[in-house]
């Protein structure tokens, strides 16, 4: 049976508290002071601490120093209640390590939400533990790959801040892998039951696209013309789940002032609706260009960062990764392979990768990153024979005239239309420095068809 202690000195609140709990499988023990609660956590290590920010000897985040650092589930949760949460409060509560916070009255079904997540005693994380030893030497995170020191800390991050319920800044160049990140913090996380939710704020300014104000929190039927049914929200599709809110600084000032107001509240109402609802989902976000500057020149409010930095992973550029170039070139060529077999494209031996073509590899800078990395192996290896021996296909025009050439695209007769669309889309993209409005007026298409299109060839952070 899992243990609770509860730091309260309301006695009507710690009974109710204690009931709740009790009925849900907890042991409880309680105390209404920080002298109590440090006794009593000399006695037993609890699975989960629910402890009153304001307690007649001090602050409940006082007794975070007394919690044990490594009892045997991990870190230890710690849900701290306040009848007067403030932006302040939540940030120092975060940056203190705090698994998640309650305005009182604590709502019931989100306190239940959250204990449903309390690991049961002595229960490992299994997934954590295998990453830690045999797939880290592999090179393997989740779905995240590198061996080199600079990624290994990265992981160590995703590792400590996934259990907890705090909100996430992810910071990086573009191309570094920020969805890739972001999806396994969801999954190395105690919500990874329940939904990881996708969405590039940048959509919000796509013609054609209904108000940001319904994207984020849903409408009701009869909201406003055209609305015919009640459609619920990005925090409604991510409940009991994780929202990651891709290009975040490209959201309207509005939204994100409302996103924040329910973050604080723990609450939002539906366009149209009379009703507040409760919101349970954890929010990951990133940024189009650096988050300095995003708060600087005023498309990322400052209240908005403050509160999404207390726990910030910054992914470093692949050129700072050394030897992780050469395996990710191997890993896409691989990645590669197995598609043309499947698709049965080929039906000989795969194609194979030259020393030559990896010294080449970990001799570019990669100013776009992983992406960029992934679109050159693409073309060379469409590009070559049975071996892969060099990424500058584009200079050498290439088997079969399908690499890019200056401003020019060559194809050959033959070539498949989906495959001649996709090589002009992403020729345009790399001409104009991966500017989609751009891209989409040299194109002729609209800036919401280009992003459908960039969805279905997984370009995305």
């Amino acid at each position: 049976m899992p243990h609770a202690l509860i730091v309260e000195d309301d006695p009507n609140s710690l009974s109710g508290l204690s009931a709740i709990l009790s009925a849900d499988g907890f042991s409880v023990d309680t105390a209404t002071t920080l002298a109590e609660a440090r006794a009593a956590l000399t006695r037993f290590i609890p699975d989960v601490v629910l402890v009153d920010l304001n307690l007649p000897d001090g602050s409940g985040l006082d007794l975070l120093p007394s919690l044990p650092a490594q009892p045997p589930d991990g870190a230890l949760p710690v849900i701290v209640m306040t009848g007067n949460a403030t932006v302040e409060s939540a940030i120092e509560g975060l940056r203190h390590g705090i698994w998640d916070y309650l305005l009182k009255p604590v709502n019931i079904p989100r306190l239940r939400s959250l204990l449903a997540r309390i690991p049961r005693p002595y229960e490992l994380t299994e997934e954590v533990q295998a990453l830690r030893s045999t797939l880290r030497d592999l090179g393997h995170f989740g779905a995240m790959l590198g061996r080199s020191g600079a990624i290994q800390h990265v992981y160590d991050l995703i590792e400590h801040t996934a259990p907890t319920e705090a909100a996430v800044l992810i910071c990086g160049e573009p191309g570094t892998g920020k969805k890739v990140a972001a999806r396994t913090l969801h999954d190395l996380s105690r919500r990874r039951k329940g939904p990881f939710i996708y969405f590039d704020c940048m959509a919000a300014r796509e013609p054609g696209q209904r108000s940001m104000e319904s994207v984020l929190f849903g409408h009701e039927r009869g909201a406003f013309a055209g609305a015919e049914n009640r459609e619920p929200g990005l925090l409604e599709q991510a409940g009991g789940g994780t929202l990651f809110l891709d290009q975040i600084d490209a959201l309207p000032s509005e939204q994100q002032d409302a996103l924040l107001r329910a973050l604080d509240s723990q609450t939002f109402m539906r366009v149209g609706g009379s009703n507040r609802i409760m919101t349970d989902f954890r929010l990951i976000a990133a940024t189009r260009t650096p988050v300095k500057e995003a708060v600087t020149d005023g498309a990322l409010r400052e209240d908005l960062f403050l509160r999404l930095n207390a726990s910030s992973i910054a992914l470093p550029p692949l050129r700072e990764r050394g030897e992780d170039i050469a395996l990710f070139a191997e890993y896409f060529v691989d990645e590669l392979n197995r598609e043309n077999h499947i698709a049965g494209v080929t039906s000989g031996s795969p194609k194979r990768i030259s020393p030559a073509f990896i010294r080449e590899c970990l001799a570019n800078e990669w100013p776009g990153n992983v992406r960029e990395l992934r679109e050159r192996v693409r073309r060379a290896y469409h590009a070559s024979g049975d071996v892969i021996e060099t990424l500058h296909v584009d200079e050498q025009g290439g088997p079969g005239g399908r690499g890019l050439n200056g401003t020019s695209v060559q194809v050959t007769v033959g070539t498949a239309l989906a495959d001649v669309e996709d090589m002009l889309i992403r020729a345009t993209l790399e001409a104009v420095g991966g500017t989609r409005h751009r891209a989409a007026t040299l194109l002729g298409i609209s800036p919401k068809t280009l992003y459908n299109k960039l969805q279905r060839m997984k370009l995305e952070s």
